[in-house]
């Protein structure tokens, strides 16, 4: 009769992980959420875009690779998952393609015109004194 731990004992020892690499991983996690939240407090212009999803993909990056085994994962299961992730990116970059490439929306005939004279105000409005009408 055969012994089942025999046959998991080598599949056991190839996936036990000790607490301090989740741990680390962890520290890494909520470091970069604190980045997150004091660079998100920042006005930093056209760089807090690009900063913002940087670290969102690092910490993406690291929660699949780690928490959800990627590392260990078969070849079959990394070619399924990184092709995946290029089909998201290539379905968004269809999105925003067909947006870029569409022309100025216009309004419809009926509707009131954005362009034109601006709004002229009274005088009285603006702070100036008023002149009595002569009568």
């Amino acid at each position: 009769m055969a012994n089942p731990t025999n046959n998991e004992a080598p599949h056991a020892a190839e996936h036990a992980h000790g607490v301090g690499r989740y741990f680390a991983v962890w520290i890494a996690l909520m470091a970069f959420t604190v980045i997150t939240v004091i660079t998100g407090h920042q006005e930093w212009g056209s760089v807090n875009l690009p900063l913002a999803v940087s670290i969102a993909t690092i910490k993406a990056t690291l929660v699949v690779l780690f928490f959800m085994h990627m590392t260990e994962a078969p070849a079959a299961n990394r070619i399924v998952f990184v092709v995946s992730i290029f089909f998201a990116i290539l379905l968004i970059i269809g999105v925003f393609g067909d947006l870029w490439t569409r022309n100025e929306m216009t309004l419809p005939s009926a509707a009131p015109s954005t362009e034109g004279p601006e709004i002229s105000v009274p005088s009285e409005r603006l702070g100036a004194p008023s002149v009595p009408d002569s009568e």
